[in-house]
């Protein structure tokens, strides 16, 4: 099997090819899993199953943005975007969590009424079939697309994972329901679709914030920051840390670092440091991590670094 070397991590030449499919197999697979679940509800009579239905129908529509998004964050820098195009990826993210969002409210309606109405059904065996199959089919896509999220560092492939597996949980919730009604529980099938919304809104939620915090370009988590101010220090002339800025851009990071160095360096001298700490930095982090943007520069400091 081949393999191939990048960011110090030896990546097999078919995750390329995964990676390059997750938005495909997401898209085809949710078709499929709508279909399924649509046809079993409708003849199995499970509002439960509908609602989750429901869910892969947004499913569809956002993997078509993830495909998109994915397309175009590849895109290299160009004289109108110079830091490239990776923040489309936080928008993709915040687009499945706004649909998600009006699904759960649509969800939440339908079934609330069905309770205080007396309306209830019991669901025939069918159901469960359909439950079964959206269980297993979207356990195979979430190890798919987290797998290729975590070997490339995209945060929309990361998302559309996890929104994935929130349907295996749906799913779950939904059996539950599904299961209680016919058991002579009737009211259970209509928990078991509000059970199902409750999931979707905690997905959502986590959706909207991890992407607004991205759109944002909120700071990196304290640990990266770390790393870097650890390996700069680490760093043979560097006497601390004038200013550190960091932000995610997509699956790639983006750094702004001024060390701090003695005036009395010559100016070559000074940016030779900034390079090797330049060099040092990458080869730190992109064990893990891809770095997109790194800017390096020195500061003369005669007193006591603040960092």
């Amino acid at each position: 099997m081949k393999k191939v070397q990048t960011n110090n991590n030896e990546i097999h030449e078919e995750c390329y090819w995964c990676a390059d499919n997750v938005g495909r197999i997401a898209l085809w697979g949710n078709i499929g899993l709508f279909g399924v679940k649509i046809l079993c509800g409708i003849a199995g009579d499970s509002k439960a199953l509908l609602a989750d239905a429901v869910h892969s129908a947004a499913d569809v529509l956002t993997a078509l943005v993830i495909m998109i998004c994915l397309h175009i964050s590849k895109s290299p820098p160009d004289e109108d975007h110079p830091y490239g195009h990776g923040g489309t990826e936080y928008v993709a993210s915040l687009f499945i969590g706004i649909t998600l969002a009006a699904v759960v409210v649509l969800i939440l309606y339908e079934s609330i009424l069905d309770i205080i109405t007396g309306s209830s059904q019991q669901p025939e065996t069918i159901a469960l079939v359909g439950l079964l199959v959206s269980i297993a089919g979207n356990e195979l896509m979430f190890r798919h697309s987290y797998c290729c999220g975590s070997q490339f560092g995209s945060p929309a492939m990361i998302a559309n994972a996890w929104e994935n597996r929130a349907d295996v949980y749906s799913s779950l919730a939904a059996l539950v329901g599904v299961v209680g009604a016919q058991l002579g529980i009737a009211f259970m099938d209509s928990v078991g679709a509000i059970l199902v919304a409750i999931l979707i809104g905690k997905s959502s939620f986590n959706m909207l914030r991890d992407s607004w915090k991205g759109i944002l370009d909120s700071n990196l988590d304290d640990s990266v920051e770390m790393r870097v101010t650890n390996v700069a220090k680490d760093s043979d002339g560097v006497l601390g840390i004038s200013k550190l800025k960091t932000r995610n851009m997509g699956p790639y990071l983006s750094i702004d670092l001024i060390i701090a160095v003695s005036p009395d360096i010559s100016l070559w001298q000074a940016y030779d440091i900034s390079d090797r700490v330049k060099k040092n930095i990458i080869k730190d982090i992109e064990t893990d991590k891809t770095v997109g943007i790194i800017n390096v520069g020195a500061t003369g400091f005669y007193g006591e670094p603040i960092m």
